[in-house]
């Protein structure tokens, strides 16, 4: 699609890579279409119902934003997307609103295409953040052939220790489960005359999830949460019925075919939420996503840890070397530069977050093309060697494209990471385990 980067204001859409992005980060062929629709769950356990002595169960909104191929239009009406600016109980400066708008690539007023159908692929994000916090990934994958549907998971806000606690209580409960309703639900509308359900091929899902979304992610997969973990002890069994790696665990929708998880929680001993045993239970391919310096969910002990147990799926694992934890959301909004609150919620203190933004575009691609679209070409932007991009070595010139020059990533006995432009395959490695 025309890559009309800058809107009115002169903002940069997030899901438009910079020309130093990988070779599969830019957009696709399609316009790009969104809209918003929302389910409700008429009886999920809830905590602060639980909490009040009423009933533990209560209707749940379910709110999802939905990026789909649409037609070509001349009516432009750009997305304009709310996100939240997340400062730490009681230090937000007045000047400072709680909400910031920012514009995306999704024309609202396009419809979709007609006569054609696409994987689905649903995004969660972490704790606090919004549907559209991943809006880099949404809007980019669905101008490559796919229908993407981002959850907002409405964490509830928290003002002091009770209220967190309860807060992401509520979270732990609700992400594998927001995430198997979503999918459930738009694979039912894919069955009828909704415009938007009918281009979806029902048969290829893929899940996204990122921090708290990746915690879900994993559950979503196959592996049941323990009751014996740190946190998860103190929520009552009976809350986390179908959750649980016991007998009344409920398996993965069989149309789901891979996950990524991007930096997700859960895994370190402190909150480890899994048994080894449960994470052996998945058998889907997945593609994890770390900073090996993630100081919120922990890597050698944490996701790295997880990625090693997964001994039953075909699985990668790309690391951004002193990454931390925000490799997964939009970029930091402008004004908050100054303010170091917002930057670190953010930003990383070593990577350029539009470079962070181009790297998981591209490999996110790569990944959902082969497992979705069965593109068996993908695979040479995935398998790729030697483990650590800095020991690639380059057989062309200064300036050459890799991507385009040379297939497989080898030419001449000589190793490199395919799709990277010479010298820009800098401080990241790719690992790759075989199920056992």
């Amino acid at each position: 699609m025309a890559q009309n980067a800058f809107d009115a204001l002169g903002q940069r859409a997030y899901s438009i890579p910079n020309a130093d992005a990988p070779e599969l980060a830019p957009l696709g062929a399609f316009e790009v279409g969104v809209t918003e629709m929302t389910f409700t769950d008429p009886a999920r356990p809830n905590i602060v119902e639980a909490l009040a002595g009423r009933t533990p169960a209560a209707p749940r909104d379910v709110p999802v934003t939905i990026w789909f191929p649409a037609k070509d239009t001349t009516s432009r009406a750009p997305a304009t997307y709310t996100g939240k600016l997340n400062f730490r109980p009681g230090t937000r400066p007045p000047e400072v609103p709680e909400t910031y708008d920012y514009t995306g690539l999704a024309n609202t007023a396009a419809e979709p295409v007609s006569g054609q159908q696409f994987p689905l692929v649903v995004i969660s994000h972490g704790y606090g953040n919004w549907a559209a916090f991943l809006s880099y990934l949404g809007e980019n994958l669905a101008s490559k052939g796919y229908v993407v549907a981002s959850i907002e998971h409405n964490d509830l806000p928290y003002t002091d220790l009770a209220s967190f606690n309860i807060s992401f209580g509520n979270t732990m409960l609700n992400r594998s489960r927001d995430q198997r309703f979503v999918i459930e639900n738009l694979l039912a509308l894919a069955t009828g005359e909704h415009p938007v359900g009918s281009l979806i091929d029902t048969s290829n899902v893929g899940l996204i999830g990122y921090s708290m979304g990746g915690f879900g992610a994993i559950a979503s997969a196959g592996a049941g949460y323990t009751h014996d973990s740190p946190s998860l002890s103190q929520i009552p069994p009976a809350m986390l019925a179908g959750l649980l790696a016991d007998d009344n665990f409920i398996e993965p929708h069989p149309s789901l075919k891979t996950v990524i998880a991007i930096a997700p929680w859960g895994g370190a001993p402190a909150n480890r939420a899994w048994s080894t045993e449960a994470i052996q239970n998945i058998d889907l391919p997945m593609l994890f996503i770390a900073g090996d310096q993630d100081d919120v969910s922990g890597f050698d002990d944490g996701i790295k840890w997880l990625y090693e147990a997964a001994s039953a799926s075909d699985r990668h694992m790309l690391v951004f070397e002193n990454g931390r934890h925000s490799i997964g959301g939009n970029p930091e909004p402008p004004f908050s530069y100054d303010y170091f609150d917002m930057t670190d919620w953010f930003n990383e203190p070593v990577w350029r977050r539009d470079r962070v933004v181009g790297i998981n575009q591209h490999f996110v691609t790569a990944y959902m093309n082969f497992h979705l679209k069965q593109d068996k070409a993908a695979a040479d932007f995935i398998n790729v060697a030697p483990t650590r991009s800095n020991d690639g070595d380059w057989p062309i010139p200064p300036g050459g494209y890799t991507g385009s020059a040379y297939s497989g990533g080898q030419h001449e006995g000589k190793d490199y990471w395919k799709g990277f432009q010479r010298r820009w395959a800098l401080g990241l490695q790719m690992h790759r385990a075989a199920p056992k």
